[in-house]
This record gives structure tokens, sequence and C-alpha cells, in this order.
């Protein structure tokens, strides 16, 4: 099983998950319908070789550039999250979508069967009507997905609470599909990085767009890239000490000779050493991608050093609201105090 069929494999396996789950939880929501939409698009491609020779690169064509395309290079960024475009003047956007990939076909349409030519991936000149109406598919269709992710950019400025943080979701993973992209068409075809960011990103973008629609622990996402980073340094020191004491250092001392006593310090080391590199990359890393932990763990701190010196009761009560209002952040904060008769 090649690399390419690995990644439809999860692709299609993860969107139409997802999609299923939205399209029953929330129905009302576009981005629903749009999932299920490319999940049919990548099955209908999966199943075109089963076709006779003829028509099979047709059905997948149509199928790539009406559902797979539009729907994620369109649809996706201009209704994510709500299902709806971030105004009413973004529609416009949505029909362009419609209209680019009907014009593509359109044009290969009249290219395939009304003037009989062949071999449409060569096309890159207006050689014939036919040539001509895909040429202008192809730029339309270029523009509706432009204008779309600048759709996305607009809606992040204008987002706040909620919204936000759900298109906080899907960073990460068209930054890892971003990579993958890259290194695809840029010369490292079929590389590691190319198939990890091109799978990471199919199964993770429609992951993302699930846990943002469904609001499910939406809030865990600094506490998710936080620990990423932080075991991900973690591992990466310790490897680092780990292969210094095993492998280099034998090398120099031993000449290139391997030593059990090496190793099993080397293993002694790492051991060691887990817990304290550990909370030191958790703090650095805290302070910088998981702010609001941080920031509580101080104020908490800071309280409970000024509590042991506190008497009175209305400069207490007004710390203890302070502290709250800024670990907890709540609508709003009440104190009630008995008092004896």
């Amino acid at each position: 099983m090649t690399a390419d069929v690995i990644v439809f494999i999860a692709a299609v396996a993860t969107i139409g998950t997802i999609a299923g789950v939205l399209v029953i939880r929330v129905p009302h929501n576009r981005v629903s319908w749009v999932l299920l939409a490319v999940t049919v698009g990548f099955l209908v491609m999966s199943l075109s070789p089963l076709l006779a020779d003829g028509p099979e690169g047709a059905v997948s064509g149509v199928a790539l550039f009406a559902l797979v395309l539009p729907g994620f290079g369109v649809f996706v960024p201009l209704w994510f999250p709500t299902g709806a475009p971030p105004t009413l003047g973004w529609r416009w956007v949505g029909w362009l979508g419609v209209v680019a990939p009907a014009t593509l076909l359109t044009g290969a349409g009249i290219y395939s069967f009304i003037e009989g030519r062949e071999a449409l991936e060569t096309i890159d000149s207006c050689v014939s009507p036919g040539a001509c109406v895909m040429l202008a598919g192809n730029a339309l269709t270029l523009a509706a997905i432009m204008c779309a992710i600048a759709s996305l950019v607009v809606r992040w400025v204008r987002s706040a609470g909620v919204e936000r943080q759900q298109l906080k979701w899907l960073i990460a993973p068209f930054m890892v599909f971003g990579i993958g992209a890259l290194a695809e068409f840029g010369g490292w075809q079929d590389s590691v990085v190319a198939s990890i960011g091109l799978t990471g990103g199919l199964v993770l973008i429609p992951t993302a767009i699930g846990v943002a629609i469904l609001k499910y622990r939406l809030y865990e996402l600094d506490r998710i890239i936080s620990r990423t980073v932080s075991y991900t340094l973690v591992i990466g020191l310790l490897g680092l000490v780990y292969a210094a004491g095993a492998v280099w250092l034998p090398t120099q001392v031993l000449s290139g000779r391997s030593s059990p006593l090496f190793v099993a310090a080397s293993t002694l080391a790492v051991a060691a050493l887990f817990n304290p590199v550990r909370r030191r990359v958790t703090g650095w890393v805290d302070r910088r991608f998981y702010r609001t932990r941080y920031n509580a763990e101080h104020v908490t701190e800071a309280f409970s050093n000024r509590l042991r010196t506190l008497a009175d009761m209305a400069p207490l009560t007004q710390d203890w609201v302070e502290a709250v209002w800024r670990t907890v952040q709540p609508s709003s904060v009440g104190v009630w105090v008995r008092t004896r008769s």
C-alpha cells in the first residue's frame, strides 16, 4: 500500500466520520453538508478506477472539481464556523464557488466531447474555445479560493469570544497541511515531510472543524498546544542527553567502541533528569503558549502570600474577589459573609 493510498483512506475515513456526526448533531450548519459532499467526492474518485477506461478520468475529474475542490477550497473557509459568510457582502463568493467549477467542467466537456480532443492535463493555452473556457474556469476557481481565504481572515479579525476560539482550532491543521503541500509541490514529492504533512492536514482539518462546531472541549486548545510543545522539547532534550552519553562519549573515550557502562549511565541520567527538565520546560512553555494557566497560578500564589499577613476582613474580601475575577473570569462575583447578631 503506497503513501498516497494511505493518505486517501485516512482522509476519507476521517472526513466521513466527522461529516456524519455533524449532519446528525448540527444539520442546520451548512459546513456539515459541505463535508458530506466532500466525502462523496472522495468516494467517487476512489471508485472511478472500477469503471471502464474511458469514463474513469472524467468521473474522477467531475468529483474533484465539482465537490472536493469547491468544498474544501471555497465553502469551508467561507462558511466556517457559523454556516454563513462573515457578512452578507461576502455571499457573492459562494456563487463564484459554484460558477467557477461549472465553467471549468463545461469547458472540459466542450474540449473532449464536442471538439473531440484528449489529454486535458496538457492544456496551458487558449488553443480552442473549449480550452479557453477551461482556462477561464481555472482562473475563476483560483479567484474563488483566494476570496474565500480572505473572508476567513476578515472573520478572524472581527471575531471574539467563542467564534475566535473556534477559528483558532483551524490554525495548526492548516499549518501542517500547508507544510505538506509546499513540500509536495516544491520538489519534495513523496517525501516523508510531504506525506506526513498532507496526511496530518487532511486528518486534522475535519477533526478541528468537528471540535469547533460541536464546541467539544473548545477551550482546551491552548492546553493541547502547550503540552505538545512541552513534551516534544522534553523528549528532544533527553534524547540528546542519551545520545551524547551512549553514542558520542564512547566514540571519544573508547575510540568508537560501545560500552554497557555508558549506556546504563545515560539511561540513569535521563531518568533522573526527566522530572526537573519537564517542570522547567512546562513552565517556560506555559508562559508563552498557555498564559491563562500561568497567570492563574501566579495570582493564586500571590493571594496565598498576602493571606498570611491580612487580618482585616475588608481587604481580605477585596483581594479574594480580585483573585477569583482574574483566575476564573466569571460574569459576576459576590461575597456572602455571615455575621453574628
